[in-house]
């Protein structure tokens, strides 16, 4: 299993990080495959629980919300046209089970594209690069760091009911593993270590808070991994869970710190 994990993480991270580095349609083609598969993974899910999903619609509603960063577009008509988009084929399938696919896709579509769509954010700031490693950086620290003291120092449940495999001693040193990669942040010189270390806690606490939400999804769905793509990762949402929720917390913290 360990072993599995490793390997997974030796090749799956030097393409996200290199697709990082290249940033434009190099990046957004990493993302949009990444978040398609994982609406492959959410809709499989869904799908064993009686719960209806456009899967095709939800794909391309993500693209354009990856590519809405790249080209510029704002926000707000992405959004509308995809909501407008899964009402209208509530009409034409004229099916009443539908309507439950318009919001399970509206939502799917926001969890996965609008939460990833922070990575080419990040990327399109001054400095881009280190500012989205950095996140990166964050968000893989606190979960190799929770996995390790977990396993090694676990006792104390964190939220058994949701996710029985997290202990208090996990999160405590993802936090700590977290907040002492925000130092990457001061590499390109935007950041002094005090405020990269509060940036770096706010984000790892995002990410355990993000991959807490996976692990309520999979308890509705009934099953331990949201697929078996990454060997001893189980798959792309549970490689990219705690990544949905940091992205824009990072985001946002980086631009009220005045980094635009």
């Amino acid at each position: 299993m360990l072993t599995r994990r490793l390997l997974t993480a030796v090749v799956g991270v030097p393409v996200l990080v290199a697709a990082i580095w290249l940033g434009g349609v190099v990046l957004f083609l990493v993302a949009g495959v990444l978040m398609s598969v994982a609406v492959i993974e959410v809709y499989r899910m869904f799908r064993a629980r009686g719960v209806e999903l456009f899967p095709a619609l939800t794909v391309l509603w993500i693209w354009a919300l990856l590519l809405h960063p790249l080209l510029k577009w704002p926000t707000r008509p992405v959004v509308m046209a995809g909501a407008l988009a899964a009402a209208l084929l509530t009409l034409v399938r004229a099916n009443p089970v539908d309507f439950q696919a318009a919001f399970t896709s509206s939502w799917v579509a926001l969890y996965l594209g609008g939460f990833f769509s922070f990575l080419p954010a990040l990327r399109r700031l001054p400095h881009g690069r280190w500012l989205a490693l950095g996140a990166m950086a964050v968000v893989w620290g606190t979960d190799t760091a929770a996995y390790f003291v977990g396993r090694a120092w676990g006792r104390r449940k964190l939220w058994p009911r949701i996710s029985p495999g997290k202990t208090w001693a996990g999160a405590a040193g993802g936090a700590v593993a977290g907040t002492l990669a925000g130092l990457v942040w001061t590499v390109p010189g935007h950041l002094a270590p005090a405020p990269a270390l509060g940036l770096g806690l706010a984000v790892s606490l995002a990410a355990q808070l993000g991959d807490l939400v996976e692990s309520n999804l999979k308890r509705f769905a009934g099953v331990k991994d949201s697929g078996d793509i990454l060997p001893g990762h189980g798959g792309i949402l549970d490689r990219f869970d705690s990544a949905l929720l940091a992205l824009p917390v990072a985001y946002y913290l980086l631009r009220g710190l005045g980094i635009s």
